[in-house]
């Protein structure tokens, strides 16, 4: 038996010391986006068996695209809400920032895709008549995703926020592209010197959209983790990336599944592996 099968790793004592300090209640319950934990995940977590992939990728917070903790989170793992979208009643905002807040929670994310019209779908004029209401809140705020972060949507958004003197405490990024791990660095340094702001990376996978099935798909499962072997320390080095979420396709997708953290029978893939041993 090795060494590192009897002691726990640094990440698991970290956990299992908060999770028990926060059970006996001498420690406060604090979700925080300004901290030094940077990997997590986005999923809506439909399945119950995402729960255990979510503890066996060993990540350190989550979002579901939605307002509210899943009820089996565990308590290891932070969670921040999302307005998805706006339609009108900034009550919703106002009881998901107040849920957030009694939960001990002090970040909320912006809409999803705002320029895509399969998703929050908000023209840059209605985004910017409902964003007062998320300042509101007093919670720190991250920007809308866009599909694409230096889009003019986004460069719009912002500009306006700026000038209207609207508040928006970092920028949320979602990236599909190809695995160019040095070009993806140096796109994230050119936003970060675009918008002069903190970046969460809220979304981001390998894909090849020109595929027409996981057997065309350009982007193999070895070149997916020579790419994540690249960028998850050139992201860590970064001081202004506060946070990082790949997306975890089905294995199945044909655009993204070689960007798959675990395989159909629940395993993690080796790219799953990468990803938990990594230590942020």
């Amino acid at each position: 038996m090795t060494s590192s099968q009897i002691l726990p790793s640094r990440r698991s004592f970290l956990r299992t010391s908060l999770a028990t300090a926060a059970a006996t209640s001498w420690l406060p319950a604090i979700t925080t986006g300004k901290d030094s934990n940077k990997k997590g995940l986005c999923s809506a977590l439909r399945n119950p068996a995402r729960l255990k992939t979510l503890q066996d990728l060993q990540v350190d917070w989550v979002y579901t695209w939605a307002g509210k903790r899943p009820e089996k989170l565990p308590a290891s793992i932070d969670f921040f809400p999302m307005i998805w979208g706006y339609w009108g009643k900034p009550e919703k905002i106002k009881q998901t920032a107040n849920r957030a807040k009694k939960a001990g929670i002090d970040t909320m994310l912006g809409f999803n895709e705002p320029d895509g019209k399969k998703q929050a779908n908000l023209s840059v004029e209605k985004a910017l008549k409902a964003w007062p209401h998320l300042v509101e809140t007093e919670l720190r705020l991250g920007s809308p995703a866009c599909k694409q972060p230096d889009n003019d949507w986004m460069k719009k958004f912002m500009s306006e926020t700026k000038r209207k003197d609207l508040r928006v405490d970092f920028v949320c990024v979602h990236s599909y592209g190809g695995t160019d791990a040095k070009a993806f660095l140096k796109r994230m340094d050119r936003i970060h010197k675009l918008y002069r702001k903190p970046i969460w990376i809220t979304e981001f996978a390998v894909g090849d959209w020109q595929a027409k099935s996981l057997q065309q798909n350009r982007h193999k499962p070895d070149q997916v983790l020579k790419f994540m072997e690249k960028v998850l320390p050139g992201l860590q080095k970064r001081d202004y990336i506060e946070k990082f979420a790949w997306f975890p396709p089905s294995p199945s997708h044909k655009n993204l599944g070689t960007s798959a953290l675990y395989k159909n029978n629940g395993q993690l893939t080796k790219l799953g592996e990468f990803y938990r041993d990594f230590e942020d």
